[in-house]
C-alpha cells in the first residue's frame, strides 16, 4: 500500500510546477457551479464564500508541498463562484414585474425580428410614463406589428410608440425549448 501511495505523491510533487494551468479550470467550475444554481444566492453568503476564498488562499500560501495547492484550488473555484456573483450583481438592473400599457420612449441599440416576423426594436434609456425611474427596466424590447413602411428603424435613434409591455418570461429548463438567434435586419 506505501508503493501506491508513494507513486501519488511523487506524481503530484512532479506536477507541482505544472500546475498553473489549471487555474482557469479551477475558476471556470466555479463560475459554471455559480449558474448552474436554482436561485441566486443571497449577498451575505456571497460575502462569506469569499472570506473563505482568501482563508483558503493564505492557508495555500502556507501550506506544504501537498495541502498548498489543493487549499489553492478550492479558493479559486470559491473566487470563481464569487466573481460570477459579483458580475451578476453589477450588471442587474429593474425588472418588469407587472404587465404595463401606455406611452414607451428609448433609444434603439437593436433591430431583429420576432418568431412571427415582425419588426423588433431594442430600446434602452426607457422612459415609462407613471412608473418611477427606479423601477424602470434597463433595456425593453418591443416588437411593432402591422405596415411599417414609413417607419425607419435606425440605431441610436430616440422612439416613442404606446406599447404593452409584459415581464419577462421564466427561464427554460436544460433540454428544453431552444431560441434561435436573432436574424439581423438589414
Amino acid at each position: 500500500m506505501s508503493g501506491v501511495r508513494d507513486l501519488i505523491v511523487r506524481i503530484w510533487l512532479n506536477q507541482r510546477g505544472a500546475l498553473f494551468g489549471w487555474v482557469p479550470v479551477a475558476l471556470a467550475w466555479g463560475i459554471g457551479g455559480f449558474f448552474s444554481l436554482q436561485s441566486e444566492p443571497s449577498e451575505p453568503l456571497l460575502w462569506l464564500l469569499a472570506g473563505a476564498a482568501l482563508g483558503l488562499a493564505a492557508l495555500g500560501w502556507r501550506g506544504g508541498e501537498w495541502i498548498g495547492p489543493l487549499a489553492l484550488g478550492a479558493a479559486l473555484v470559491l473566487a470563481g463562484f464569487c466573481i460570477a456573483g459579483l458580475r451578476t450583481h453589477l450588471v442587474a438592473g429593474p425588472v418588469l414585474g407587472w404587465r404595463y400599457y401606455g406611452p414607451v420612449e428609448g433609444r434603439i441599440v437593436a433591430i431583429d425580428r420576432s418568431a412571427s416576423d415582425a419588426l423588433r426594436l431594442t430600446l434602452d434609456r426607457v422612459v415609462l410614463s407613471r412608473t418611477a425611474p427606479a423601477r424602470v427596466p434597463t433595456r425593453v424590447r418591443v416588437s411593432l406589428h402591422g405596415d411599417q413602411g414609413h417607419f425607419s428603424a435606425i440605431p441610436g435613434r430616440r422612439v416613442m410608440m404606446t406599447a404593452h409591455l409584459s415581464p419577462p418570461w421564466r427561464p427554460g429548463r436544460a433540454g428544453r425549448f431552444r431560441f434561435s438567434a436573432p436574424r439581423l435586419v438589414s
